[in-house]
């Protein structure tokens, strides 16, 4: 498919956390030369709200501010759903592809391609849980879209094998029409590190939104202990969320404001500058089987393991099973003391480390977005 002659817009929901969104624009900024670019952000970050900017030839040529953010998630959505619709018929002509990531995207995309404006649509799925909402009503309301979605799209590009396997199996889709379309990294941004500085770090890095979900509030815990076996070891949060405050008030609370430094949002350029310098990395994620991350394949663990930072991860996502075999860290149970344990060892153990590191290198040698977007278009409908 020769994307340059193509024109596209991609619709996401963001938060301050880059992922596939991101990463995917940032493709298509490169390879296609008509590209307009749809951010509505979640109720729950800080982003100001839903924004356009148009591409020609790899420049950025405009930019429009949509609806501003507003804090009931619901309500949100619907004003999303009717930018995307309003926002189609403002276009000139036809859009030869709209990809829509998460389903309420992918239908806006079907509606306009029923009306005549668009010709094909993506619904490029990034998450997926067995139970989306504790709401009945809304839960059904969800799953109403996302079968729609998946039924009537052209291309479903699936995270991961689990989130293709539930889509299949929940919709009875043709396994042609569901591709995998992992996540990778931006391999050429990441700065050069050396192993003797690797060696005399003691900082470990988690780089998370903070919410409730992603563990931060046990890795806090955990240095309580990991600060008696290695002293001078630090735990770097990245990010900003919802739940940064209570994180703040535990880490005063346990007296550790000296070993734990909240570093907010980079953006991702300073990102990968920044975390090859440090020695761990840290994804330990709550274990719940109903969870985005069990369908998932997080960007955390290939980012951190592409920057040279072996990984203490607990066993949620098929991730963390490479890890552990390879081995490019060490994968664990969400308990605090295996935790501790598996933090212990990657600071302490230098030859485990070091092992760890070389196969963290080989295993995201290949994962770059370019490579990944490149073959998944080569398997999609022009």
């Amino acid at each position: 498919m020769h994307l340059k002659e193509k024109s596209i817009i991609e619709a996401g929901h963001i938060t301050e956390v880059y992922g596939p969104v991101q990463a995917l624009r940032n493709y298509l900024i490169t390879n296609c030369n008509n590209f307009i670019y749809i951010s509505h952000p979640f109720s729950y970050s800080k982003l100001e709200g839903t924004e356009v900017i148009y591409y020609k030839n790899g420049k950025e040529e405009k930019k429009e501010k949509g609806h501003k953010r507003i804090g009931f998630q619901f309500l949100q959505w619907i004003k999303d759903f009717f930018f995307n619709i309003r926002f189609g018929f403002k276009i000139k002509g036809k859009i030869d592809i709209f990809i829509g990531v998460d389903n309420l995207n992918a239908f806006s995309g079907i509606i306009l391609k029923k009306l005549g404006k668009v010709k094909k649509v993506y619904y490029y799925i990034i998450d997926h849980m067995d139970r989306r909402f504790k709401n009945p009503f809304f839960n059904f309301l969800y799953n109403l879209i996302d079968g729609i979605a998946c039924k009537n799209s052209d291309i479903i590009w699936s995270l991961s094998h689990r989130i293709q396997d539930a889509k299949n199996k929940r919709f009875k889709l043709k396994a042609e029409k569901n591709i995998v379309v992992p996540v990778g990294v931006e391999l050429e941004k990441i700065d050069t590190f050396t192993m003797d500085e690797k060696l005399s770090k003691k900082t470990m890095v988690f780089m998370s939104m903070l919410d409730e979900t992603k563990g931060v509030d046990m890795m806090i815990e955990a240095m309580k202990d990991i600060v008696k076996a290695v002293p001078t070891a630090k735990l770097l949060i990245i990010g900003t969320g919802p739940y940064e405050g209570k994180l703040r008030e535990l880490t005063e609370k346990l007296g550790l404001t000296k070993c734990v430094e909240f570093l907010g949002v980079m953006d991702h350029d300073t990102l990968f500058k920044f975390i090859p310098h440090e020695r761990i990395g840290i994804a330990s994620y709550k274990n719940e089987r109903n969870s985005y991350t069990y369908y998932a394949d997080p960007t955390k663990p290939k980012e951190y393991l592409a920057c040279g930072l072996p990984v203490v991860i607990t066993d949620v996502p098929w991730i963390a099973e490479e890890i552990r075999n390879r081995p490019m860290g060490v994968a664990c149970q969400y308990f605090k003391e295996d935790i501790v344990r598996a933090c212990i060892k990657l600071l302490k153990d230098d030859a485990f480390y070091l092992i760890c590191l070389k196969n963290a290198i080989e295993f995201t040698a290949n994962l770059s977005w370019d490579k990944i977007y490149n073959e998944a278009f080569s398997k999609s409908p022009s």
